[in-house]
Formats: structure tokens, sequence, C-alpha cells
């Protein structure tokens, strides 16, 4: 008979982890990465409470799995009476003594700041799982405050100075369901926009703004519309709609309309991921490490993305897909020409994201790292 000691049980027994959510939506690819993680979780070993700003899709997902959810709007963080955001470090700190949370893991500096505030306060762990290139005025207060910060690429690492935090980064980047790609039917683009069999679909998954670049990726299609058949599909949401209004108004100008579609957000991008030939994210000045790329090589296809932020950590150039520089126009036209003209291309690339997603960006491997730096924490 085996004995189990104090030691051995205090290990094994279930730490409940505080998740904050910048955001109540489930639309952006960090809302996506946070639903992922706590609802994978091992559940005898964790159990993640969830706080969003907002009562929205993400709080709904995530109570159909029977995650707990706090809907808990905070204060800005300057400007007016310093009252709001002492009563919020107040109920904070109640709702970590009423949880019985052991750490608390953030996604952007206002939830930061509480979060490190209210941890302090009950000597608690804090992570920052920090999901976007741009630099915020509370950097360099907030990394001291922090035991860990997680980093979606490498490339992220320059967004901070001095370096002198540098032993508190770890990079984890995003991980995918790659089940969910192989059990999800394509969806029927043909079909369902009235495109031959023969035509190369081109896909853009990204929020209509100028931070990913459609504007420019309409222009360099301009120049293709003789050379085979194709048909642009632009999925996202209007973000900005002064530049959407530009972008119809390019198509109309060089006379694009049988060439462009604006697909609209599409709640599961899956089925339109494997329903395109190639997928293009064309951001021109920053990204993190976009889900749709690694998206994309789960359904084994060929991608073509700007070279900023992690994109390069994603994309294997000439392997994968191809890396350009941003706001290239000429590349970009290139690279979609060489691919649209060259089936075997799209498809040995296709495979071989499809095998560095296996290997590199895994749901599982996600996870595991994570847990790793909780334990080394808890």
């Amino acid at each position: 008979m085996t004995v189990s000691s104090d030691k051995d049980r205090v290990s094994l027994k279930r730490r409940n982890i505080l998740y904050f959510s910048s955001f109540g939506h489930l639309r952006w690819g960090g809302q996506k990465s946070l639903f992922y993680l706590a609802t994978r979780l091992d559940g005898t070993r964790y159990r993640p409470v969830v706080v969003v700003p907002t009562d929205e899709e993400l709080a709904a997902e995530l109570r159909k799995r029977d995650i707990e959810v706090v809907v808990f709007p905070l204060p800005p963080l300057l400007g007016g009476s310093p009252l709001p955001a002492l009563k919020t470090i107040r109920r904070l700190t109640r709702l970590i003594e009423e949880k019985q949370i052991s750490l608390l893991h953030t996604d952007g500096p206002r939830n930061t700041l509480y979060a490190a505030l209210a941890a302090r306060a009950r000597s608690l762990p804090l992570v920052w799982h920090i999901r976007s290139s741009d630099k915020d005025k509370f950097d360099n207060l907030l990394i001291p405050l922090c035991d860990r910060v997680i980093l979606v690429a490498e490339a992220l690492r320059n967004r901070f100075s001095p370096r002198c935090w540098e032993k508190k980064f770890v990079t984890i980047h995003n991980g995918i369901d790659l089940a969910e790609f192989d059990h999800t039917p394509s969806a029927s683009l043909c079909q369902h926009y009235g495109i031959s069999p023969e035509t190369i679909i081109i896909g853009s998954f990204a929020r209509i703004e100028a931070m990913k670049g459609q504007l420019t990726l309409i222009e360099a299609c301009d120049a293709l519309k003789d050379l085979f058949a194709f048909k642009l599909v632009l999925f996202g949401e209007i973000h900005d709609a002064d530049y959407y209004r530009t972008c119809r108004e390019t198509v109309e100008r060089l006379n694009l309309q049988e060439h462009v579609i604006f697909g609209g957000h599409r709640e599961d991008a899956a089925p339109y991921i494997k329903g395109v030939d190639i997928v293009v994210l064309n951001s021109p000045f920053a990204e993190a490490f976009p889900r749709v790329i690694i998206e994309a090589m789960a359904a084994a296809k060929p991608v073509i993305a700007t070279d900023v932020g992690g994109c390069r950590e994603a994309v294997e150039d000439g392997v994968t897909g191809f890396i350009i520089p941003p706001g290239n126009r000429m590349a970009l036209r290139d690279r979609i020409q060489k691919l649209a003209l060259d089936p075997s291309l799209r498809n040995r690339f296709g495979r071989k994201g499809r095998q560095r997603a296996e290997r590199l960006f895994s749901l599982e491997i996600n996870i595991r790292k994570t847990v790793e730096v909780y334990e080394g924490l808890i």
C-alpha cells in the first residue's frame, strides 16, 4: 500500500487560475487563444475563472463549457477621481479570496495593472500574456509587477526597453486545434459565389482597416486580371468605414468588380480558409503572431505574409509560403502570380505548412508550455 505524503497531496491540488480578457467578444485572435486555453486545460489540475469586461460571445461560449465567468468592467487608468480604481482593486482582492485563486493571467495593460495590485496584496504570482506588438505607455511600469511575461512571438521582445527584464520573458507561439481543420468540411466558395472551378481563389482574413493592408492587395491584383482567372475574397468585419469605402472605390476605379468580393465577417473561419487556394496577410506595419497564418497552415494552404512581427516565425519563406517586404505591391503581385500558376507549388507549400503546424503550433504544445510557466510559479 502506498501512502501519499503531504507534499504529494499539495502537488495534486487543483489550482484556480483567474484569467482576464480585454474584450468580451470572440472575433479576434487574442480572445480565441484565451478561449482555447481556458477550455482545454486539464480540469483535474486547474480550474479557470475568466474576467470579461462585457457579457458577449466569449462569456456565452465559456459558460457552455462550464467555465465560470465574471463580468467585471475595469475603469480607465488615467483621468478623473482615483476612487473607482481603488474600489476596483478592493473588489478584485475579494474575488481572489472568494475563488481561492492561485495565479492571475492577464492580456492587456489595463487589466494587468489592476491584477498586479490585487495580486501583490495577496502575494500571488501574475502572468502577463502579450499578444500585441504595439508599445503601451505603461509597459515599463508593468513589467516589474509581473512574475512572467508570455510573448506570442520572439519579435515582441523589441517592444520593450531596457532589456533588463529579459529573464521574465518566455515565448509561447499561439496554438491551434488541428483536429478542427481535419473535421471541418471546406466551404464551397465556387458554388456560393458562382465561381468556376478553374478560378484561383485568394483569401484575406482580417479586419477591414489600414493596419491589414487590403487596399494594397487590391491594387496588386489589378496587374493580374489579364493573366489568369481569380477571385480575391476579403473576409473580415468592417473596422474602419472610411477605409472600407476607399477599398470599394478602388475596386471600381480599377474595374475589378468581377474579381473582388467583400465576404464579411465569418464567425467560423476554418471552412472558408479550407475553401481558398492562397491565403494572404498583407499587414503593412505590425503584427504579433497572427492566428490566420497558422490556421492556413493547418488547412494545408500556402501563405503570403508581410515581414512584420512574428510572421517570419510562422511562415518558412520558400518552404511553406512567401514572406514579402511590407508595402511592396510588386513583390505581392509576383508571389500571388507564382502560386496561382503553379498548382504543384501550392500543394507542396500546403503540405509542408501542415507539417510545420503539427510540429510547432498545435494547441497541445501551446497549453503544455503555458502550464510549465504556471508550475514554475505556483
